[in-house]
């Protein structure tokens, strides 16, 4: 048989109306599609890795990092065959395989030799098109490599399901500004719309950024790969942010966003954001100015996560929007009371962002608060979503406060908002302290048995990896029947449980284990891709003991065992021996400069890297790790970055790394 004839999977019909749902053919170059095929290039050392999606008659080219063809006839095309199976299709050598024997791109002036292509599936069972590798040199291909190919792939559709995602939440805000008689109706078909997407988008970034995370961390990953996996580890991350946008506006519109309110350090937020955007604004040659008056209360309650997202959104496009001149913040406070310092009075504080850049067309300013509307600066740089300022009004708003803009073209843009708060005594701050990582158990403790539920082989699979090299006893089922039957022979210390499964769900299951007296000592952990706030009030009535979210935290998967079965670990905790009294009181030397230097200098460059990047996230946990990896070969320069990091010396870390990290 010719393998290269025009080959039709079933139900072509449907395969083709779920290609045109998503609107993306013969759209302009994406950026986000584009780093995902250079990743792919570089993961698997080929020259050319090509999006393909197979339409009715042609073969087009979302991206074709090393190729310059847009599309092709679907007729020779490799990719059409490809999207018949479920499995990466290989072809090692296309000059001795009876598939592509008469494929013009193959004895062609091309001369196509190497192809392997993991096929484009939707969440409803279509192959679209293909992520595929090309080489003009025969090759083998491993199964990891295999595997990285099917990752990608599923991130290619991660991200189309993302854009399908915006519109549809544009369109059913358009729906509900048209129909307000149906506005419970709408809002609940946002609900059920918010909790379908967060599962099914949020879920499947667990895997990619857990297994990057275990993969980072490997002693046996050669530098470069450890670098490749980073590259998708910040790719996650990244979709990750634009996941929690589209979420949050959700969640907003729906009615879900509750005011977490909590005492803090005003002071503190205020450095940290300084520290995180100085080395942004010097590297566009920008002054940053963060300037609080002396009637500022330091120690405040209200929502800080919120209160911290309004400014970060402010600043990262103050900074964006300006090539030259300053990004001033202005931060005031005014009380009713005779002292605006005395605890318990209600303030209210007032913030301004203002910057030096480009400005606002008169056109555009009452646009700017709009959901996915972009102005015309913003949508000439091509990036985010158009939700950053929507989302920022409403929790300003939320916050008891409102926001409002004023810019002159060429010249400056000024945001400026309010929100009310509580002054508070510093003794009652909600102190966070970083969790040291785990490097195994305390002896002589029970053998703790451990089940994990979940229907995606993946998740279970991270989790896995996680608990067994400490010697947690594991068993796994791939739905609540198959729990309640495990938990009835094995009768596990502790269960995390997936609440959405097919069979039965992680509710009836947790229900009937709780509903038996045995059940009670079994601790039950619900673990949900779900972004609603109240789902954790849903678990917690059906009998589980905690909650935990997608994507989580291995601090916070051994913290939940800790707290509800007693396991008690040994951790990598930093060394308390001195080395330099100086770097630990906060007071750094040049002479300790020029050995952080050269300690710093002698790191693999993906170390360096990874703790500048931890640094700009202003990640202590996260810093804490990287360093102890240093300490198992410079203990002197680990402990001293440790003094710098718990003094909160971030910006002389971003200093020593960014040379080196770029």
């Amino acid at each position: 048989m010719d393998c290269n004839q025009q080959l039709t999977p079933n139900q072509e019909s449907e395969r083709l109306r779920a290609l045109r749902r998503y609107e993306i053919l013969d759209t302009p170059p994406d950026g986000a599609f584009e780093s995902i095929t250079s990743i792919a290039a570089k993961l698997l050392k080929v020259p050319i890795s090509i999006v393909s999606l197979v339409d009715s008659d042609r073969i087009w080219f979302k991206s074709h990092h090393g190729l310059e063809v847009q599309q092709i006839d679907r007729t020779p095309g490799l990719c059409a065959s490809a999207i018949l199976s479920n499995e990466v299709y290989t072809i090692t050598d296309a000059s001795k395989d009876v598939r592509s024997l008469t494929n013009p791109l193959v004895v062609g002036e091309m001369g196509l030799r190497f192809y392997a292509a993991a096929p484009l599936q939707t969440h409803d069972g279509h192959n679209l098109g293909t992520l595929c590798v090309i080489d003009k040199q025969p090759r083998s291909i491993s199964e990891e490599e295999k595997s990285i190919l099917t990752d990608l792939a599923a991130v290619v559709i991660d991200e189309m399901e993302l854009r399908l995602a915006a519109r549809k939440v544009a369109q059913l805000n358009a729906e509900l500004a048209q129909a307000k008689e149906a506005a419970e109706v709408a809002n609940n078909a946002k609900s059920a719309f918010l909790a379908n997407m967060s599962h099914e988008l949020r879920s499947p970034l667990n895997a990619i950024l857990g297994f990057s995370q275990l993969m980072v961390r490997s002693n046996t990953l050669c530098a470069e790969n450890k670098e490749n996996v980073s590259m998708i580890m910040r790719s996650g991350e990244h979709l990750l942010s634009l996941i929690n946008q589209v979420l949050d506006f959700s969640k907003i519109e729906a009615g879900h966003a509750t005011l977490n309110e909590k005492n803090f350090d005003l002071y503190q937020l205020l450095d940290e954001l300084e520290n995180m955007f100085q080395l942004r604004a010097t590297n566009k040659g920008l002054d940053l100015l963060i300037i609080p008056t002396s009637l500022l209360p330091q120690y405040v309650r209200t929502d800080e996560v919120k209160l911290r997202q309004v400014l970060i959104n402010l600043l990262s496009n103050a900074i964006k929007f300006t090539s030259f001149g300053k990004v001033t913040v202005r931060v005031s406070a005014f009380s009713n009371q005779l002292s605006s310092a005395e605890e318990n009075t209600q303030q209210r504080i007032y913030f301004e962002v203002e910057d030096t850049g480009a400005g606002i067309a008169a056109d555009d300013l009452d646009k700017v608060f709009e959901a996915f509307v972009q102005t015309k600066t913003g949508r000439e740089s091509q990036e985010g979503t158009g939700l950053g300022l929507a989302i920022t009004r409403k929790f300003v708003q939320l916050m008891g406060g409102e926001i409002s803009v004023s810019s002159q073209v060429g010249c400056s843009t000024t945001f400026k908002f309010n929100i009310q708060a509580s002054v508070v005594a510093p003794m009652d701050l909600e102190r966070q302290q970083s969790k040291p990582t785990v490097v195994a158990l305390e002896p002589n403790q029970p053998s703790y048995r451990i089940m994990i539920v979940d229907d995606q082989p993946i998740n279970r699979q991270l989790l896995h990896k996680l608990l067994k090299p400490l010697g947690f006893e594991l068993q796994e089922a791939t739905n609540g029947k198959e729990a309640v039957e495990v938990w009835e022979s094995w009768e596990p210390h502790c269960i995390f449980m997936d609440m959405r499964m097919p069979v039965m769900d992680g509710y009836e299951a947790t229900k009937h284990i709780k509903s038996a007296l045995k059940g009670q000592a079994t601790a039950v952990i619900a673990l949900t891709a779900s972004a609603l706030e109240d789902e954790k009030a849903i678990v917690l009535s059906v009998g589980c003991d905690d909650f935990l979210g997608k994507p989580f935290r291995e601090a916070d998967i051994f913290a939940t065992m800790q707290k509800h079965i007693g396991v008690r670990y040994v951790y990598d905790v930093p060394s308390t021996k001195s080395t330099s009294t100086n770097i630990e009181a906060g007071v750094v030397t040049p002479a300790d400069v020029e050995k952080l230097t050269e300690g710093i200098a002698a790191l693999p460059l993906d170390i360096v890297t990874n703790l500048y990047q931890a640094t700009i996230n202003l990640d202590l946990d996260e810093m804490l790790t990287i360093i102890a990896q240093i300490r198992q070969s410079n203990e002197a320069l680990a402990h001293n970055l440790a003094d710098l990091a718990n003094n909160f010396q971030y910006q002389r870390i971003l200093t020593l790394t960014q040379p080196i990290a770029g």
